[in-house]
């Protein structure tokens, strides 16, 4: 008879969380003591704080499918174990960004120009965008090197615990607000220094209550200045959710307007800073009225590109 067979399986699956918070929890200290050092040291300790959080991930996704499939263990099921040190390593991880490059001269405006230098993996990356009036302003951001490499996320929206408020003012939106690496906005300043630097592109990604997704690109994308209240300017559409954009094309920018804030005059055929009503036939929802009308989506994420 073997251990796996006698051994009842709640018993089991606990033992091997156990186990997997056990080595996860050295991995965090042996990280963040290699993530000091490395700040400081050679390439070998950038090295040791690299492989470690990456090792980290790894068992991070392990301790995930355990916590979330099996519904026996009560201990795991409070919202307490995973979830702090998912934060813990998601720290770590977007550190390691900021380790894998030693050249201080290295100075990427966007996240398509660290996935051209080889860095291509999704996290927070530092960025130095610039045009005419700005330079060298260094800005966090979350980069996507998923989706065909090298988008930087200007929003997010989706189903997280605890809900960021986007019913703001417009000096909210004008500095940006809530955390990059869930749902946020980055400021329609930095989105304006984002899109000004050369021809930029822009992504939508879409999902409703379903799970089922589309997304547009669209070719041409900018935005002006605070003076001209972020008038926005986008064209050349493309992609399986519909011409939705279109209708906002030359619109300034509004806060405090359907619950949110968008380019919109009266009425939005596109509005993803609405409030987050999944599945809801609402005109004040976050919602793509080309593909699904007034019905709320569960998830957006918009992204930007330099092409």
């Amino acid at each position: 008879m073997t251990w796996s067979s006698s051994f009842p399986k709640i018993l089991r699956d606990h033992a091997i969380c156990c186990a997997v918070i056990c080595v996860m929890s050295a991995l965090i200290l042996l990280t963040g003591y290699y993530a000091t050092r490395a700040s400081h040291s050679s390439c070998g300790e950038k090295e040791k704080a690299i492989a470690l959080m990456k090792m980290a991930e790894e068992m991070m996704n392990k301790a995930k499918e355990l916590y979330l499939t099996d519904g026996n263990i009560p201990e795991f099921n409070d919202d307490k174990y995973i979830p702090e040190a998912s934060e813990s390593i998601e720290e770590f991880l977007d550190t390691t960004s900021d380790l894998e490059s030693t050249d201080t001269s290295y100075r990427p405006r966007d996240c398509s120009e660290i996935y051209k230098s080889g860095r291509q993996r999704s996290g927070v990356y530092t960025i130095w965008p610039r045009n005419e009036t700005e330079k060298f302003k260094p800005l966090k951001v979350y980069c996507d090197m998923d989706i065909d490499g090298g988008w930087t996320l200007i929003q997010r929206r989706g189903n997280f615990p605890k809900q960021q408020d986007f019913n703001l003012d417009w000096k909210s939106y004008k500095e940006g607000f809530g955390d990059i690496r869930r749902d946020f906005w980055l400021g329609n300043d930095n989105i304006y220094i984002l899109s000004n630097q050369g021809p930029c592109e822009i992504r939508f990604d879409l999902e409703d209550s379903k799970g089922n997704r589309r997304f547009a690109i669209y070719k041409n994308f900018r935005i002006d200045d605070v003076k001209s209240d972020y008038t926005l300017h986008i064209r050349n559409y493309s992609g399986n959710a519909g011409d939705g954009m279109k209708y906002h094309d030359g619109q300034k920018f509004a806060a405090k307007i359907l619950k949110g804030a968008w380019w919109v005059y009266r009425w939005a055929y596109c509005h993803l800073n609405g409030r987050y009503l999944p599945g809801s036939d609402d005109p004040e929802s976050i919602h793509w009225y080309e593909w699904l009308l007034n019905e709320g989506l569960a998830a957006t994420e918009i992204k930007i590109r330099l092409k």
